[in-house]
């Protein structure tokens, strides 16, 4: 092999031009994988790592040998960017194709390389792991139609509006977030257990078309963004139906889009309130005030706590075909058989109000009103439970005490809080520690006292660790944390005064009520939770000791 420095000029000047476009090549073949198995895999990197290898390898070979090495090298960084082609088409649901699977078979064929391609496919398909098949997601409009069918050669942003949703459903996201950022790239990023997680972002062209895409299906305008819009569709994947609501709005570096999925068959409702890890006293006495035949039971909490579940499964429980169960929700979330369900449409002069006064014309023995947002409908609902129905509704409040006071601050007025308010349910979704990876360990002193945990009950506690099944965040699922507040005597008394907040958590204590904070507290001590997910959802507020299971 001739040394370089023997190299006529001529030659010299061919390798160096050969080697630096194979260097350029090279480079951009590893940016490009980079990128690609990010959208097409997640966060596997191991073609990244073997294309480092490769470069690493050509380099060394260089120095060693000379650039006799430069024609194999070639043939190696083409015969790489064969077997990921082939793998990214062949193992994944690509959203795009560069050659067709076919005609890299009918060229292989044609020059006898069928055995080498089947090794390279082979060994592409071992370094990534297979995306889980099945039928790609299917978006419904809202009249019935199919918007970019998975039967049909779809256009790219279909296909990973697609990817999108399915990758959402399996992980069991609540909400998908499409976000600009500075870098001209979109953001995605999926709602899972309460918490957000950002995924791969997606090429800025691509990310606007997919945008474009969800507001189109939902009857959005494509053109306005400026303006927030509103809108919604359905999607059909793995035999289940999830109805999307879709919202766009503004940002500093374009338009943002946040959407909601929502089951409305319910499969959470299958076991009514017990299958939201109420405790069994609470349970009961919940049951028995959801039966009566007339007063109110108010759910109360932030957003995304779970509100409007725990009142479909009060519903669940009550026997629809002897009594008539109305509801005016905002929108309709859960569909239940043999109930009548209207959805609030302020462009219609259709609002909570206008339609409570309606409905109660009609015969009905439970209301359910979806959200209390202002005095008038408050009253009317309180007007409904003291005529002999009984009125389900939610309301935004912290916990139980709380809601006494928004109510009072409304404008309600004390009697009728008092004659109408059977009982306030306040909760809090926490996660769930994984199972599979959750550890023990000995909680220090500072801990037990601080969460007012008795130490001769207690001596290990739980905390997330991380694993494959969990996403290697600790945790899997979520359940409620409860506090029941019955308006007894005690409390109607005490209603007369216009008391302060903190009478009425007293007297709600005394009477035996558990707190929040103390529900979450023995959450923990059962060791379904975490105490660092109890401080993050619940707040201490000062609550006594954990008492008795």
């Amino acid at each position: 092999m001739m040394p370089l420095e023997a190299m006529p000029p001529a030659a010299f000047s061919f390798l160096a031009a050969f080697w630096s476009l194979l260097a350029v090549a090279w480079a951009a073949a590893f940016v490009w994988i980079d990128r690609s198995v990010g959208r097409s895999y997640g966060r596997i990197r191991l073609w990244k790592y073997l294309l480092a290898a490769i470069g690493g390898l050509l380099f060394l070979g260089t120095v060693q040998w000379g650039a006799g090495v430069g024609f194999p090298a070639a043939c190696l960084l083409a015969a790489s960017l064969a077997a990921y082609v082939l793998a990214r088409h062949t193992r994944s649901e690509a959203f795009e194709r560069i050659v067709p699977v076919g005609s890299i078979r009918r060229i292989a064929k044609a020059i006898g390389a069928d055995s080498l391609l089947d090794a390279f496919s082979g060994a592409a398909a071992r370094l990534a792991p297979a995306v889980p098949r099945g039928s790609a997601p299917v978006f419904l409009k809202k009249d019935g139609s199919v918007y970019g069918d998975a039967d049909r050669d779809a256009s790219k942003a279909v296909k990973v509006a697609q990817r999108i949703f399915a990758e959402a459903i399996q992980r069991g996201a609540t909400d998908v977030h499409l976000e600009p950022k500075a870098d001209r790239d979109v953001q995605v990023r999926y709602r899972i257990d309460g918490m957000m997680q950002a995924q791969e972002p997606l090429p800025a062209d691509v990310g606007r078309a997919v945008i474009s895409t969800f507001k189109v299906v939902a009857d959005m305008d494509i053109a306005e963004r400026r303006r927030p819009q509103d809108g919604g569709f359905a999607v059909l994947c793995a035999g289940r139906t999830f109805d999307v609501r879709v919202n766009s709005g503004p940002t500093g570096f374009g338009e943002k889009i946040a959407l909601r999925l929502l089951d409305p068959g319910g499969g959470i409702l299958r076991d009514g309130l017990g299958g939201l890890g109420m405790r069994d006293s609470l349970l009961k006495t919940l049951r028995s005030i959801i039966h009566r035949s007339h007063g109110m039971l108010i759910v109360c909490g932030p957003t995304g706590s779970g509100k409007t579940t725990s009142v479909y499964g009060a519903l669940s429980e009550i026997d629809a075909l002897s009594r008539n169960i109305v509801t005016i929700e905002d929108p309709i979330e859960y569909r239940l058989d043999d109930i009548s369900q209207t959805a609030v449409n302020t462009a219609a002069d259709l609002t909570f109000a206008n339609i409570l006064r309606a409905v109660l014309r009609q015969d009905p023995d439970v209301i359910l009103v979806g959200e209390i947002r202002d005095k008038e409908t408050a009253e009317i609902a309180m007007q409904s439970a003291l005529t002999g129905h009984f009125v389900f509704t939610t309301l935004h409040a912290n916990d139980a005490p709380t809601t006494v006071t928004r109510l009072l601050d409304i404008g309600i007025d004390a009697t009728l809080l008092q004659s109408a308010v059977t009982a306030v349910l306040a909760q809090r979704l926490v996660r769930v520690l994984c199972p599979r990876c959750k550890r023990q360990y000995k909680p220090t002193q500072d801990e037990l006292v601080r969460n007012r945990i008795p130490v001769e009950k207690v001596g290990v506690l739980y905390e997330p660790q991380g694993c494959e099944s969990c996403g290697q965040t600790g945790y899997s699922g979520r359940t409620g944390v409860y506090e029941l507040m019955v308006i007894d005597s005690a409390i109607r008394e005490l209603l007369v005064g216009r008391p302060s907040l903190e009478r009425i958590r007293a007297v709600c204590q005394r009477n035996g009520m558990r707190t929040l904070r103390r529900a979450a507290v023995i959450k923990a001590v059962e060791g379904v939770t975490s105490l660092a997910e109890v401080d993050r959802v619940v707040p201490d507020d000062g609550s006594r000791e954990v008492d008795e299971r």
